[in-house]
């Protein structure tokens, strides 16, 4: 359970109006789609655009990077996408040895291979269930290669996507979910990915988890790689429950269903050889509501994806080291 501590300040901080660095509104050289689902019922569809449409110089390779959510190891497979080409994929059929995890796509230069700056491709994903009926698209967070077009992005010839502002645009400092819904009527999973020290590291973060009437409350979660969980599995703070026992705004709800807001911020990630402070996380919370819940409203039952909204700039991600000292 969180502790119900109100953390002077925090109520107060103005949410950032746009998407940070690496979200999902431009085109870019490097798409991290934050899930994939492989286990019996599910389908899982990675699309990837290339929206260049010059004949001559438009052509380009892009590599698959299959991330195993049980283990981080890679499964690769590398396309070719000519002007204004799109192309879909069924991760069962791509990657039909791994249950589920996260997909990146990155740019390679179409003779050499090697990792290079293409800011032009764009992406969604989508992810369906064959028992429930639900449908759910996501769009992946976009990175942009931070050299002039056609520049070999690893500068470090470390086979690493270094999200340092020098390869690639930085990842968000801190996260903001707009809303969630109390747990208990919905069921929602938060999705994360530990962007720092790689497939050896534990994630430490801090959330601090609001009302609706502006009182705060406080937890952390550590996880290795990357983690789907339950919100009520998180913190017992976020659950219906919990929420009418608080100082909540009886007028406002979601259909009878209590809301509030929450932060993510990295605290630490830490290997058995060393530990870096202020990791790189990214996060996307999917929010599913049974069947007619409330009669004011029609709810099927499907899902929907909320990506978050960022603070400030962290230069330490990289896309991903297997060392126990991280990207050294």
């Amino acid at each position: 359970m969180a502790s119900r501590s109100l953390l002077a300040g925090f109520a107060a901080m103005t949410l950032a109006s746009a998407a940070f660095a690496g979200g999902p509104e431009q085109a870019g050289s490097l798409l991290v789609y934050p899930c994939y689902d492989n286990i019996r019922g599910m389908d899982t569809f990675i699309t990837v655009t290339n929206t260049n449409l010059d004949v001559d110089n438009g052509t380009i390779k892009v590599e698959f990077v299959y991330i195993d959510g049980y283990n981080c190891l890679e499964f690769n497979r590398t396309r070719t996408l000519t002007p204004g080409d799109t192309l879909t994929v069924k991760t069962k059929t791509d990657n039909p040895n791994s249950t589920k995890g996260y997909v990146y796509v990155f740019a390679k230069n179409k003779t050499t291979g090697a990792a290079t700056s293409f800011n032009h491709l764009i992406g969604t994903s989508r992810v369906t269930n064959g028992g429930s009926g639900s449908d759910l698209e996501i769009q992946p967070f976009v990175y942009t290669a931070a050299g002039a077009a056609g520049a070999n992005t690893d500068l470090d010839n470390d086979g690493i996507r270094d999200l340092n502002g020098a390869e690639y645009e930085q990842s968000a400092d801190q996260l903001f979910l707009p809303r969630f819904l109390g747990q208990g009527p919905a069921v929602s999973d938060l999705v994360m990915i530990n962007l720092t020290g790689g497939s050896k590291f534990t994630a430490t973060v801090d959330l601090l988890i609001w009302n609706d009437n502006e009182e705060v409350f406080s937890s952390q979660y550590s996880f290795d790689c990357w983690e789907k969980k339950e919100l009520s599995e998180i913190s017992g703070a976020f659950n219906q429950d919990f929420l009418l026992s608080t100082n909540h705004t009886v007028s406002e709800s979601f259909g009878g269903i209590e809301t509030g807001l929450f932060w993510i911020n990295g605290l630490i990630a830490s290997s058995t050889a060393t530990s870096i402070n202020n990791p790189a996380v990214l996060a996307v919370l999917i929010e599913t509501l049974p069947g007619d819940y409330n009669e004011q409203f029609s709810y099927s039952g499907n899902s929907t994806a909320v990506l978050p909204y960022g603070k400030g700039t962290q230069d330490n991600g990289d896309l991903v080291p297997h060392s126990v000292l991280g990207d050294v």
